[in-house]
Order: structure tokens, then sequence, then C-alpha cells
């Protein structure tokens, strides 16, 4: 059963912590909701980065997207990114565990891993190896959206009574002390990743620059040379 033991049903109606849904409604549908999104919006930007590939596709400017080297800085900040992925999956399944450990069923929680996987892999191959477009659009979906339906999750909880389920495994109080702690998790990530895609298109235009400044002076010497050379002849 999704949802076994819990003191309301699985509709959306709740009487003990109206207007947020029960319990078993928060866990089965509200919670899984950005991932469901994300999935949805994948293979949309998939469709569109392969069409807008075969349309402007360039074989003379390859050398232009080349990845620039990557600070200390830089690569430190991205294992904190990484870092706090792992801690959402970590208390995530501290959260389901306890559940289990109450019988009180974990609805679809689990569906959340998804989310915190896709988002982590999209984020260390820059969108599966850059051939998806705006991937950026469908981890601000699982971070923006994980911080926000946590949050619903947690007034849920308050509503119902934060003293509630007390000298079980399992007391609301602690739940609510978890499920606060990965909606602030799922901020901090959402915030190193608009830090670091900010920090990336910086350095990464910097390097194009770079390079193009370096082909037109390599080609403006090269018809200096031919210049000089017609001349003398």
């Amino acid at each position: 059963m999704l949802c076994s033991n819990r003191p309301e049903g699985f509709g959306p109606h709740s009487t003990l912590s109206s207007p947020i849904p029960t319990t078993c409604f928060v866990d089965t549908i509200i919670i899984p909701l950005p991932v469901w999104i994300a999935l949805f919006l994948l293979p949309l930007l998939i469709t569109i980065s392969l069409h807008h590939r075969k349309q402007n596709f360039d074989p003379s400017t390859a050398h232009l997207r080349a990845v620039a080297p990557r600070s200390c800085s830089f690569i430190t900040v991205h294992i904190l990114f990484y870092l706090f992925i792992i801690a959402n999956i970590l208390m995530l399944t501290l959260e389901i565990v306890r559940l289990e450990l109450l019988h009180f069923g974990i609805g679809l929680l689990p569906f959340s891993y998804v989310g915190l996987l896709l988002g982590a892999g999209l984020h260390a191959s820059e969108g599966f190896r850059g051939h998806i477009r705006g991937w950026q659009v469908v981890n601000g979906v699982l971070w923006l959206g994980g911080m926000v339906v946590s949050i619903v999750q947690v007034v849920g909880l308050n509503k119902e009574g934060i003293h509630g389920r007390k000298g079980t495994k399992y007391p609301i109080s602690d739940q609510v002390i978890d499920v606060a702690v990965m909606a602030g998790v799922y901020a901090a990530i959402a915030l190193l990743e608009v830090g670091l895609g900010a920090w990336s298109v910086k350095r990464d235009g910097g390097r194009r620059e770079s390079l193009k400044s370096g082909i037109g002076g390599v080609g403006q010497h090269e018809m200096t040379d031919y210049g000089a050379a017609h001349h003398r002849s």
C-alpha cells in the first residue's frame, strides 16, 4: 500500500491539515510533481535541440565550443553542489526509512531520487554533453519545485499537529525538521546552479573571445605577409 495506517485516506481534502491535502495525497501526487514536469520537458527540449542543431550547425566554429580550464575555486563550488545533492538523497532516505518503521507507507517519495539523479546528471554533462539546449530549465523545475513541494509538506505536517506521533519511531516534529532541511538544501542547490551557470558563461565567453582574437590576428598577419611579398615581387 502507498499510504497504509495513516490517519486519513488518499483524498485531497483533509480535516487535519486543511487547506493542505492529506499526507497521502502530498506524498503520492504533490511531492513527485516537479519530477513529472521535468520528465515531460526533457523530450521536448531534446527535440528542439536536434532541430536547432540541424539548422545551425557550423563545423568551422566547433573549436569555439571547447571548454575552458576550470579554476580551483570553480571546482570547489562544483563539489559543494554535488555534496548538497548527496545530502538530500540521504535526507530523503532517512524520511523513507523512518516512515517504513511506522508502517505508514511511503507514497511515491522514492520518485524524488529520479529528480535528484537526473538534475545531477544534466549538470555534470552540461545537458548530456551539450546536446540539450535549455537543460537548465529542467534543473530549475527540479530544484525550485523540490523546494516548494517540501515547504507544502512542512506546512501540512505542522497543521496536522507538531506534537503528533509523539513516542513513536518517527514523531511529526522530527519529520518536519527533516523535510525543512530538504527544502533549504533544494534552495541552496538552485542558487549554486544559477551561480555556476553565470560563472561558466563568463569563463567560456572570455575563452571564445580570446580564440576569435587569436584567429583574427593570425589571419591579419598572413594577409600582411602576403601583401609584403606581393609588393616585393
